[in-house]
């Protein structure tokens, strides 16, 4: 597949999932949220979106595709066969799953998409600063252990990198006291490395086997960027789903 389609360079999934990052191209979308808009909520003609999500679906076979409303939380839910009409575009930042060919995605343009794999679930996870502050990777992890699961893979998306992400005293004091490596300070000025901050959760969690896809959504023009495009701009998504049973 071509990378100005999808990013999919994970190398440690487990072998029955699959799990790749969209760029914007590929699509229906036009102007500056052209052309892989998977939003419906942007600004852009919803119905554009919708068209967009149904192109995804039937080009990686994905049967059920759920997402959420993101609201910069720490809730993650537990999606089935059975529940998927009512988890979809509920309010929250995580989804989890343990049954296969139920796809998860997030959406993301500057804020990271965190994806975990373990021997029954899978989880997709929207990180952005106050979902990280808040932990939610631990509330992802609570879902595998309530499965008698722990993820043996994490893979870390594109997002905004630190050298672009300039932040306040306060958001600094924040992540200092999380992770203090996370805050670079230039010239008076405050930078925050999201990336950092993850990868640290991650790791104090107990998963070893931790990758990434290094992309900063601001510098690439292959990506859309809230921070860049001054709000106006489309959404990429992070899709993760298993394909066969549990090993």
């Amino acid at each position: 597949m071509d990378n100005r389609i999808i990013i999919n360079s994970y190398k440690t999934l487990p072998d029955t999932v699959e799990c790749f990052v969209t760029t914007r191209h590929g699509g229906y979308s036009k102007g500056e949220y052209g052309s892989m808009n998977l939003a419906v909520s942007t600004g852009e003609d919803h119905r554009i979106g919708m068209k967009n999500i149904e192109l995804l679906k039937t080009a990686f076979n994905l049967k059920t595709l759920v997402n959420l409303n993101q609201v910069h939380g720490n809730r993650v839910y537990e999606v089935t066969s059975g529940n998927y009409h009512e988890v979809m575009y509920s309010e929250g930042d995580g989804l989890f799953t343990v049954e296969k060919n139920v796809a998860l995605g997030v959406l993301t343009a500057d804020c990271y998409n965190v994806f975990m794999a373990g021997r029954k679930g899978i989880a997709a996870l929207h990180c952005g600063h106050k979902s990280v502050s808040s932990d939610i990777m631990s509330e992802a992890i609570r879902m595998f252990e309530r499965h008698g699961d722990f993820p043996v893979f994490a893979g870390i998306g594109p997002g905004i990198s630190c050298e672009n992400y300039e932040i306040g005293p306060e958001l600094a004091d924040v992540f200092g006291k999380i992770c203090h490596d996370s805050i670079v300070v230039k010239d008076g000025r405050m930078f925050l490395s999201l990336r950092t901050v993850i990868e640290q959760n991650l790791s104090k969690a107990g998963i070893r086997n931790i990758e990434h896809i290094r992309n900063c959504t601001f510098a690439d023009p292959d990506l859309y960027s809230h921070r860049r495009d001054k709000g106006v701009t489309g959404r990429m998504m992070g899709v993760i789903v298993r394909r066969g049973d549990v090993l």
